[in-house]
């Protein structure tokens, strides 16, 4: 905003040569940046100030320029940066970064990431027959990535919401029936063998306990 003498207190307003204003100010780490659109008048810039000022004091300021590295890149960078992740895991997330990942978001400017982006991206998985579990821990991947970016102000927020899609639920192990624990059982020749088939049954006894 302007004050009484018509000084900036924050940022500054420039007219290009072409018309149009453009603006600068000072980011948390105290370098000027110039903003990444020009407007047609001086109140409109005036305006996109007041708005960066008002994020910056609230915390939601984010840097348009480095929003604009891309997700594979990023994510790369981000697998690099966590040494102390197992050779088995920084295989799994490489792989699915190359292969579930990548393909769809890779080069896509962090920034413009958004949650209905994501929801996309998760559903054609899905679509071309990816497993429930491999489409969860790719999610999780990218969760993590975006919550990173989010803590760096990168982006204002992590664009990935979708309520358990970070969930694997493999299907239930099948249960054999009363019925056929006898019909096993009555199949097996040695009645001790028998035994231990009811036995491990009825007493719910796990292998190493039988």
């Amino acid at each position: 905003m302007a004050n009484k003498d018509a000084h900036r207190r924050f940022g500054s307003i420039r007219r290009l040569p072409s018309g149009r204003f453009q603006i600068r100010y000072p980011g948390p780490d105290g370098r000027l940046r110039s903003g990444t659109e020009t407007y047609p008048g001086k109140q409109a810039a005036d305006r996109a100030l007041s708005l960066i000022e008002a994020q910056l004091i609230t915390g939601e300021w984010t840097d348009p320029q480095r929003g604009k590295i891309t997700l594979r890149v990023y994510a790369e960078k981000w697998i690099e940066q966590r040494p102390n992740l197992r050779a088995r895991t920084v295989e799994l997330y490489t792989w699915l970064l190359a292969k579930h990942i990548g393909p769809y978001l890779g080069g896509v400017p962090i920034g413009k990431i958004t949650p209905e982006l994501v929801r996309e991206w998760r559903a054609t998985l899905l679509g071309q027959g990816v497993s429930v579990s491999a489409t969860a821990k790719a999610y999780r991947l990218l969760r993590a990535v975006l919550m990173t970016a989010a803590e760096d102000r990168i982006i204002p927020r992590n664009p990935c919401r979708i309520r358990g899609a970070g969930d694997e639920k493999p299907p239930e192990r099948p249960v054999l029936s009363i019925a056929h624990v006898f019909d096993l059982a009555d199949r097996i020749k040695d009645r001790r063998f028998r035994a231990l088939v009811l036995l491990a049954t009825f007493a719910s006894l796990r292998w190493g306990e039988a």
